[in-house]
């Protein structure tokens, strides 16, 4: 009975090492903190996935989707890691047994810090790292998290650096979707004019680039916040906002809007195809900005 007893003992914690260790995990997002990661050696990838596209990846003795190898045959590097430019994941496992390492990925204009372990036992398959609060990191309509501002700020940069970044750096705008048609909105003093829109699929999120016509002598003024995009039966309001909210006479100035929910706090899926209609209340100074 006592080798018994031991044998279900035995049996016992090997199941329960078996429960605690999960090959899913989901992280929130921590610029404070440093992430494990254990990865596997011959046995499979660990993917490790963002909630938007990965901006920069820094990391010593990793392979980037090649391997090298020295004299004697062994990879020269601990680690390979396969990832393309503009994408939102990565995969990546040890070339060595026992092997460890650190990567620090550049996200919203943030540095995580990922720390490497091989450790084939326990290894993870697949590790996501989340916004939201809700429960497993789940992405719902319903507890769904806006990007941040400075995510937001970083979408904006790379729209307007949009068309050099395509020349040079192709595959950091590859999931961008641009849409270059004109869509007018005519007023008593003035005219709006939706230049360019892009679309940021994995952020949820649109940029607009409006000109904005004086077609008085005077000076118009409107506030930016108050700004609307309109279409179908729908508006949205900006998130991030770069314009002046003057119009000088008979001038046309450039502003900038970026749009990553809607008013009710659902996901932005409209694209930047729509028939946009910019929506802005612009007077001469001396009659009011309401």
């Amino acid at each position: 009975m006592k080798y018994i007893f031991l044998i279900i003992l035995l049996l016992s914690s090997v199941i329960h090492a078996a429960e605690k260790h999960k090959e899913i995990i989901t992280y929130k997002l921590n610029n404070k903190r440093v992430y494990p990661i254990k990865t596997y050696f011959t046995r499979g990838v660990t993917t490790v996935m963002f909630p938007g596209q990965v901006e920069g990846i820094a990391a010593g003795n990793i392979a980037m989707n090649n391997v090298k190898h020295n004299i004697d045959g062994s990879p020269s590097c601990d680690f390979l890691m396969s990832f393309q430019p503009g994408n939102y994941y990565f995969s990546i496992r040890a070339l060595k047994a026992e092997a460890s390492g650190t990567v620090n990925i550049v996200y919203g204009r943030n540095t995580y810090i990922l720390k490497l372990q091989e450790n084939e036992a326990i290894a993870m398959s697949t590790v996501t790292f989340s916004d939201s609060d809700g429960e497993n990191g789940e992405d719902s309509e319903r507890n769904w998290t806006p990007p941040s501002i400075a995510v937001l700020k970083g979408l904006l940069d790379k729209a307007k650096s949009f068309d050099l970044l395509k020349e040079k750096y192709p595959g950091a705008v590859a999931q961008v979707k641009v849409c270059n048609n004109k869509c007018i909105s005519e007023y008593a003093y003035y005219t709006i004019s939706m230049v360019k829109s892009w679309r940021f699929d994995n952020y949820n999120s649109l940029v607009f680039m409006v000109e904005l016509k004086n077609n008085t002598k005077k000076t118009l003024f409107y506030i930016p916040e108050k700004t609307a995009l309109s279409v179908e039966r729908e508006r949205l309001y900006p998130a991030l906002i770069d314009a002046s909210g003057v119009m000088p006479p008979l001038s046309t100035t450039v502003a900038f809007f970026v749009v990553s929910s809607t008013p009710d706090g659902r996901k932005n899926k409209f694209a930047a195809t729509n028939e946009w209609k910019v929506l802005i209340n612009a007077i001469p100074k001396n009659e009011g900005v309401k």
